[in-house]
This record gives C-alpha cells, structure tokens and sequence, in this order.
C-alpha cells in the first residue's frame, strides 16, 4: 500500500508521522519504504545520515531513465548507524526546491514518481511517503501515485482550515471523488479541554474517515527529534511510542 502524509499547513507533524510510522511498520515485520518528498528533508535526517548531493529522490523526478534502486538506501538509526531491518529510503535535500520548479513545464508531470515507484513497489509491504506542506507539483506527484492518504491534524484553531480546498486539489489530480483517506488527530494535550473539544465537533463531518488512535502530545517525541531518532528509539516505554505502536496496528488493519 502506497500512504501519503499529507497535509497544506505547516506544523501538522507530517515528519513525525512519518517517520515514526514507517519504523513502526518494519519493526512489525512489514518491508516499508519511505520516500521524503519535501525539500526540508526532516525524514531524510533521521535515517539517512550522510544524504548523496546527487542520488536523492531529484533524480527520479528529473530523469525518466534513472535507475531507482540507485536512490534506495538501507535506514539507519543512532550515532553508531545501526541498520534498521525491514526499512528503506529514498532522500531528499534543499535541491529539491529547484527541481520542482524545472520539471512543472514537463509533460505528464503529475506521474514521474508514479512511474518510477511501479518499477519496485512490488517489492514492498508499504510505501510511506512524506509531502511539502503545500500543494504544488511535489504534492501532486504523490497525490497521484497515492492509494490511502493520511492527514495528521493538530488540535488548534485552525488546524482543520484549508481542509475542503485540499479535498478539491486531490480530487483535481485522482480525477474522482471516491478518494480513499484518514485524518490523524495529533498532539493533543488533555488539559486543553476546550480546543480538544472544538477540534472534535470539527471533524465530526469527517468521523468515518477519522482514526481511532490519537497521537498525544508527548516530550519524548519532541526529544526523539531533537536526537534525530523515532520514538520507539528513544524511548520505547514512552506516551509517544506506545501512540504510534497502536496507529500501526490501526493501519495494519485498515481494509481488511
């Protein structure tokens, strides 16, 4: 399954998720790659310590011939680069940026990921990847190639604005309304009861396609980032870990 982490507004954790999803799910026995589509790179960092200038998810957008099994790398994680079992990446850089502009003039645009990913994703239990926070042609790549997209909310005021326009923007690429996704509640704090509750009659539109699990707001995870590392690395006793260990087994059971 390919699941995109999506969301146009910044500071939803799209990395976090990310990241410390796709571990969760090789840590489960599943083969998981992730492909970091955004130009920040934080996916990048956290398991792929000295990222190539020029073997990183650029090429694969930038050239139809390119190889992709060249861009693919084991992850690893910690000061000691230890090999993580069952998960591979595909990294960005800052260059990215400048690739996105180069290729938006480029016929059949929307599908060079598309097409590179179907040369190896028969490969894989699962394929994570990471978007820009902001729809452009980076997002409609992974829009396109996209069978579940997952879109990590934050329990803010405006956490949830923008939402109807990115459901146009992504039926705008799939070409259908019947789309398939799940909203990720993340980060809540249960001492702000007010928002928590303002959140929740906000997606209550949107309840059948809203995850059960909740990510709560954890130090630990923040931690976790600050040393480079997923959670379940850091400290695996933590709130954050054992969040992300029941959104795995959420995924593991979505559609069956």
């Amino acid at each position: 399954m390919k699941i995109i982490v999506l969301n146009q507004k910044g500071g939803a954790g799209k990395s976090t998720v990310s990241t410390n999803m796709a571990y969760c799910l090789a840590m489960s026995g599943k083969k998981t790659l992730l492909v970091d589509m955004d130009p920040q790179a934080h996916s990048s960092v956290i398991f792929c310590t000295d990222i190539p200038r020029n073997q990183t998810v650029n090429e694969l957008l930038s050239s139809k011939a390119y190889k992709i099994d060249q861009v693919i790398y084991q992850a690893v994680v910690g000061e000691n680069e230890e090999p993580v079992e069952n998960l591979f990446i595909i990294p960005s850089n800052i260059h990215l940026a400048i690739t996105a502009e180069q290729i938006t003039t480029k016929i059949h645009r929307e599908k060079l990921l598309h097409n590179h990913l179907k040369k190896i994703e028969q490969d894989f239990d699962f394929i994570i990847i990471d978007c820009p926070p902001t729809v452009n042609v980076l997002t409609i790549n992974a829009i396109y190639t996209s069978e579940l997209i997952l879109i990590p909310t934050i329990y803010g005021r405006y956490s949830l604005d923008g939402i109807a326009d990115l459901f146009r923007s992504i039926e705008d690429v799939k070409e259908a309304s019947d789309f398939s996704y799940m909203i990720l509640r993340n980060a809540r704090d249960s001492r702000n009861k007010l928002s928590n509750v303002f959140v929740e009659e906000q997606l209550e539109p949107y309840k059948k396609n809203v995850l059960q699990t909740v990510i709560r707001r954890n130090e630990a995870i923040n931690q976790a980032q600050m040393n480079s590392e997923p959670v379940m690395v850091f400290d695996p006793r933590s709130y954050g870990a054992e969040d992300f260990k029941e959104l795995t087994e959420e995924i593991l059971s979505y559609g069956s």
